[in-house]
């Protein structure tokens, strides 16, 4: 799927996907514990990602990667990035 498309899908928002190389210890898709991909989701107008208890807002839907950011409790800013080449959406 190109960049666009995946861009645009995860801009309507209420999305579930995976990162290229990003997991987590859950349950799988067959049942059994283990280190499976982390499922992000996008909120319902496409301004956040979250996944489990934490989130990052979107500050920008670039042409190549989602731009992130976050403060955590001290007030410092956290930035991050996701490159759309690297998702997966879940059906």
């Amino acid at each position: 799927m190109s960049n666009k498309k995946i861009k645009d899908q995860l801009q309507k928002g209420n999305v579930k996907f995976t990162v290229e190389g990003i997991t987590t210890y859950c349950k799988g898709d067959d049942g059994e514990y283990g280190m499976n991909p982390k499922v992000f989701e996008v909120s319902h107008n496409g301004m956040s990602i979250h996944s489990d208890w934490s989130g990052m807002n979107v500050n920008k839907w670039g042409p190549t990667c989602v731009t992130l950011y976050t403060y955590n409790m001290l007030g410092k800013k956290s930035i991050g990035k996701i490159k759309y080449s690297e998702i997966t959406i879940k059906k």
